[in-house]
């Protein structure tokens, strides 16, 4: 019996740490033209907020979010050689302008993603920012997650975006405000548990307890 107890506490354990993505926006099918960069060339810089919804209560363990650079047409820029890190915000579904639930500053990792045509028939480079390693316990609920890209020197990275409704932008909490008519494409990657599996071994344990319970008899 104790090793049938100490099985069911390694499935709990190793059910609850199987990473998803609690929130993926599907893959980019325009360029919003938005800086959300340090030091942009010629251009306003812009943190990129998309809007997302926990179903239920959310380990989030990180981040991924895509954009395109524009220094490949201008030679003046640092590219990813001079990135430095990453700053994003969870933010309260009531204002996605609001103080930040969470928030830290973090080196994520780049590589380039995939590559793709937009409806301008421009083709442009993803490169994914990762952030992972995080530990935020959220309730399930409404919420927005901004993000802007810090570099050491001029730089043109761009948010890419889909065709879903609900993208906010702003370069501070006063004005300067856009409101898109797409979301930024991003993932949210955490943990989630399997209850079904956990409910099947544990309706097992009861079984066999009664069995036993019948041979003691």
């Amino acid at each position: 019996m104790k090793k049938i107890l100490s099985m069911f506490i390694f499935l709990l354990m190793s059910a609850s740490v199987n990473a998803a993505a609690l929130y993926d926006s599907g893959q980019a099918t325009k360029n919003s033209y938005k800086c959300v960069a340090e030091g942009c060339i010629g251009s306003t810089e812009w943190w990129v907020i998309s809007e997302f919804t926990a179903d239920q209560d959310w380990d989030i363990t990180g981040f991924e979010f895509f954009a395109t650079d524009f220094n490949d047409t201008n030679p003046n820029g640092a590219g990813l050689s001079n990135y430095l890190s990453t700053s994003w915000e969870i933010i309260s579904g009531d204002d996605p302008y609001g103080a930040a639930l969470y928030s830290g500053t973090t080196k994520a990792s780049t590589s380039d993603a995939y590559s793709f045509t937009d409806r301008f028939n421009d083709s442009f480079d993803v490169v994914s920012f990762l952030i992972s390693d995080l530990e935020i316990l959220l309730e399930s609920g409404t919420y927005f997650l901004a993000e802007h890209h810090d570099f050491s020197d001029e730089s043109q990275f761009t948010a890419l975006e889909t065709n879903e409704k609900q993208t906010y932008y702003h370069t501070d909490r006063a004005g300067d405000r856009f409101t898109g008519d797409s979301t930024h494409v991003v993932q949210v990657i955490g943990t989630v548990p399997e209850p079904a599996l956990i409910a099947i071994f544990g309706l097992g344990l009861i079984g066999l307890g009664f069995s036993r319970k019948k041979k003691n008899v």
